[in-house]
């Protein structure tokens, strides 16, 4: 009896795994660690991950959101595995960051 509800338990955690969300957990940054929030954000499709970012390092990078945006979304600037904010909102399939940064540029 003890066997088969275990079985059944992990049978249940197994499928549970299956569909649960992403997370921003399940990413390693590699880098400045400064800015792995963006990189976050854009792998996990949230808006208001990338908004808190942005307004976090007004000051810190540029005197307004907007030019933070700017600065990070430049040909030279911030870059996540390789490609910049935008391609790699395409490249995770993050539907909402990206119209947001295309929205914004």
């Amino acid at each position: 009896m003890m066997k088969a509800l275990t079985k059944t338990f992990i049978a249940a955690l197994a499928a549970a795994a299956a569909v649960a969300p992403v997370t921003a957990k399940d990413y390693r940054f590699i880098g400045d660690t400064q800015f792995a929030g963006f990189c976050k954000a854009v792998a996990t499709d949230d808006v208001r991950a990338l908004r808190a970012n942005l307004s976090r390092n007004v000051g810190r990078i540029a005197a307004t959101e907007r030019e933070v945006l700017r600065m990070l979304t430049a040909q030279d600037g911030l870059t996540c595995n390789g490609a910049n904010l935008i391609e790699f909102s395409v490249q995770r399939d993050a539907s909402a960051v990206h119209d947001f940064l295309i929205a914004r540029i």
